[in-house]
């Protein structure tokens, strides 16, 4: 069985501010900007963290 990708998209009710990451298993999460970090021990959070540019010291985003 294939192992489905983490998704990410700007979440359409307010595109400026919020995300949503559908995890591999499905589950979809809305993350606010404020919300977001680098550190977070959940993925989905992290990828969040980069989408809005927040991201740890010394990572270089293209």
């Amino acid at each position: 069985m294939e192992t489905q990708p983490y998704m990410i998209v700007a979440d359409p009710s307010d595109p400026d501010s919020k995300v949503v990451v559908t995890e591999p298993s499905g589950r979809e999460l809305h993350i606010h900007r404020e919300d977001a970090d680098p550190e977070h021990r959940f993925t989905a959070y992290r990828l969040a963290a980069g989408w809005f540019g927040n991201l740890p010291a010394g990572y270089e985003a293209d």
